[in-house]
């Protein structure tokens, strides 16, 4: 119960919603339950007032208004309850979903790196999702049921202990050993369902994802059907928990059954001794058969306890995973220098692996330029990363104008370096959406200085809505050559003192490629530049080359 607590824990802020509520829902069910006795007792009263039964004359009016006012009640609370109750909901997971990705944040790349991008979209959307069942289908019900149950018994108590004393028992069994057994029951098939779900979403991913090159390799057939294989799964272990639910329902309503009618037996005694008129007997066997409403939702909600549970497990897996970059105690200023040193470098992602880079040594001095050529899965890539601080250096250290890395803050050290690589990463926004994100403050003048250089200015003029054209999901709407270019514009408008290429013109035809190096040439006359690639392309721009061999960096 600890994950579960912990995520109690983050509804503080939202808790006067939260009890609003609670304290509504708890009105309605009263509402309900005096509105079904109240109702019992007056259609009992005024049939025996009519026929003199009680040699007594009857108030008409009063109970006729009060079961007017219950009924208002009780509808004008159930709509204000949803309303309140979804709203407090809604609050609660966005704050989580707020709290989760700010845990995230120290994350990337390093971590979430080594994560399935489709397990990792599973638990920021489905599993804080299921969270919403914390509240609406276990805190609420049972807060509403405890109070619920106390009142209704004292209540009956106050007529006849007899029946309160057996209703408060069989009440307590409803929404205790019941929701207990078939949380026990169905402890499994909750948890698997979150597991087959989160499989499926990772499955449905990485297949459109990857649909193009399955279907050049034929391997979509086959994919597919692993796809069919977990939904089959999942439909099997669903009909399972449906038919738990079934049972347990069932079972709620038999002890409700079973209660009513033990009462029926004791009331019918009970007036037969005089204790008890005729109509206080109806109003007390409506009172207990409508006391169960208290308690119906417990089983369900504690049967479907675990796949509550297993998703704020999931959740906390990855929010309180350690970041690979440790931040300074109290952080340095930037020097006014850039000169970049590497000093006996080595580094692996894991213990238990090999090492990516080994002993490397470089010396990088203020607008100098070079490259790092090798074949793929050299350690080019890993060497970026760390100058870029995504991991601090497991031996040996990198210092900017003097000072280790370490003492500075990660975020303000990435003001430093500007970013070009072999994808360009685009969002699902406007042209100038993605320009922006290098400098959300930039002037029109400065997005027209970056689009020129770029070489964007024609692409954007054949545009009918111009800077502001949609790119679509990933850019899906600009070639590649032009995705490149609204990256190189990026790189323009961020204008860091020190550019990092990682295969700049990987995947661009002749003419794109040598407009881009163009471009960067002039970009970068007064920059500092580490550019890595394992083709010959480019090496133009820069004064030294150097090699990079299993982890071992050699100049060149």
């Amino acid at each position: 119960m600890n994950d579960l607590w912990f995520f109690v824990k983050l509804f503080k802020p939202q808790r006067t919603w939260l009890a609003g509520g609670i304290l509504l829902s708890l009105l309605t069910a009263l509402s309900s339950i005096v509105l079904l006795s109240l109702s019992g007792w007056f259609i009992s009263a005024s049939a025996l007032a009519g026929l003199g039964a009680d040699g007594s004359a009857f108030n008409f009016l009063l109970p006729a208004a009060q079961i007017r006012a219950l009924a208002i009640t009780r509808t004008l609370g159930r709509y204000t309850e949803r309303l309140l109750t979804h709203e407090a909901t809604f609050r609660v997971l966005a704050d989580i979903r707020g709290w989760f990705f700010r845990q995230l944040i120290p994350l990337v790349p390093g971590r979430l790196s080594a994560m399935r991008s489709g397990d990792l979209l599973s638990r920021m959307t489905a599993d804080i999702d299921a969270l919403d069942a914390l509240y609406l289908r276990l805190l609420a019900p049972a807060a509403v049921a405890a109070l619920g149950v106390s009142a209704v018994t004292g209540f009956l108590s106050s007529y006849a202990p007899l029946i309160g004393l057996n209703t408060g028992l069989m009440l307590l069994l409803a929404s205790v050993a019941v929701p207990w057994l078939f949380n026990r029951l169905g402890h499994a098939g909750a948890e698997e369902i979150v597991v087959l779900a989160a499989n499926f979403r990772i499955r449905q991913v990485e297949l459109l994802q990857g649909l193009a090159e399955l279907l050049a390799h034929l391997a979509y057939p086959r994919f597919s059907a692993t796809l069919g294989q977990i939904s089959a799964l999942m439909i099997n272990t669903q009909r399972r928990n449906n038919r738990l639910t079934a049972i347990s329902s069932a079972l709620s309503l038999l002890l409700s059954q079973i209660t009513v009618l033990a009462a029926l037996l004791i009331a019918a005694l009970l007036f037969r001794d005089g204790l008890l008129s005729g109509a206080e007997s109806v109003m007390v066997i409506f009172c207990v058969l409508a006391a169960f409403e208290l308690v119906t939702p417990l089983p369900q909600a504690l049967q479907m306890l675990a796949k509550t549970r297993k998703a704020a497990r999931r959740i906390r897996q990855v929010a309180e995973l350690p970041p690979t970059v440790k931040p300074p105690v109290q952080a340095s200023a930037l020097p006014g220098v850039y000169d970049l040193q590497v000093e006996e470098l080595s580094f692996r992602y894991h213990e238990e692996q090999d090492w990516v880079l080994k002993q490397v040594s470089l010396t990088i001095p203020q607008r100098s330029k070079l490259a790092i050529i090798g074949p793929s899965g050299s350690g080019k890539t890993t060497l970026l990363q760390l100058l870029m601080r995504a991991y601090d250096a497991g031996q040996g250290r990198i210092l900017l104008g003097g000072q280790d890395f370490r003492q500075f803050d990660a975020d303000e050290l990435l003001s430093c370096f500007g970013v070009l690589s072999q994808r360009s990463e685009l969002f699902a926004a406007t042209i100038r959406e993605n320009l922006l994100i290098a400098k959300p403050a930039a002037t029109t003048a400065e997005l027209g200085a970056a689009i020129n250089a770029a070489g964007l200015a024609t692409l954007i003029s054949r545009l009918p809505d111009g800077i502001d054209t949609w790119v679509g999901e990933s850019g899906l709407k600009v070639s590649g050559g032009e995705a490149r270019r609204i990256a190189l514009a990026r790189l323009y408008l961020k204008n860091a003192p020190i550019l990092v290429l990682d295969e700049p013109t990987e995947g661009l035809d002749a003419d794109t490629e040598r407009e881009v190096l163009n471009a960067l040439a002039d970009f970068a006359q007064d920059k500092t530049l580490v550019m890595v690639t394992h083709r010959e392309t480019g090496l133009d721009l820069v004064d030294r080359v150097y090699r990079m061999e299993c982890g071992v960096l050699s100049e060149a």
